[in-house]
């Protein structure tokens, strides 16, 4: 198994140094870089997944489409863009950096997040062919975008915790636009 390395940073998203990804997921977490994508089709849906049981931390909430972390110094757009291929087997057109905040969350069965998360959105057809890997996916699922603002504001035991933050700055991308 390929040890997979994190890169450390600040509050505002500058690099410190780097760990393994294991260490940085102790808690109370080590603030690392990490990206969050979410995909809309042309309803206006995003494209969930509920991580698999099987995961680490937070296994069996719905998140968004992918997430995942850049290896240190590598670029977070390309990673992202690597990362929806090796999960979904998706490739997408540009996926957009609509912003960056802090979370720190503990999920309960002795691991922690604590991420500067890089959000970005792309676009993605619904007809588009979707092959999940099932060890990090245990399912997906379209939903309006105000359903799943609605649910994550009135069930949020059912989301990641990281899912609040992404909202936020997608709501403030669409109403800049």
């Amino acid at each position: 198994m390929v040890r997979r390395i994190v890169e450390l940073v600040d509050a505002r998203g500058t690099t410190l140094g780097e760990c393994p990804v294991e260490e940085a997921h102790q808690p109370p977490g080590r603030l690392h870089r990490a990206f969050s994508i979410m995909l809309f089709d042309e309803q206006d849906r995003v494209l969930l997944q509920r991580r698999a049981l099987s995961k680490s931390r937070f296994p069996g909430l719905w998140a968004n489409t992918c997430c995942s972390h850049p290896a240190a110094g590598e670029d977070v757009a390309e990673s992202a863009a690597k990362r929806l291929d090796e999960e979904m087997g998706l490739r997408v057109g540009e996926l957009r950096e609509v912003g960056t905040f802090v979370y720190q969350a503990l999920d309960g069965q002795g691991a922690a997040e604590h991420e500067f998360d890089h959000v970005l959105m792309g676009d993605l057809d619904s007809s588009a062919e979707l092959s999940p890997d099932r060890e990090e996916i245990e399912e997906l699922a379209w939903l309006p975008y105000a359903e799943l603002v609605s649910d994550a504001a009135s069930r949020p035991e059912r989301y990641a915790p990281w899912i609040p933050g992404v909202i936020a700055l997608i709501e403030r991308a669409r109403s800049a636009n």
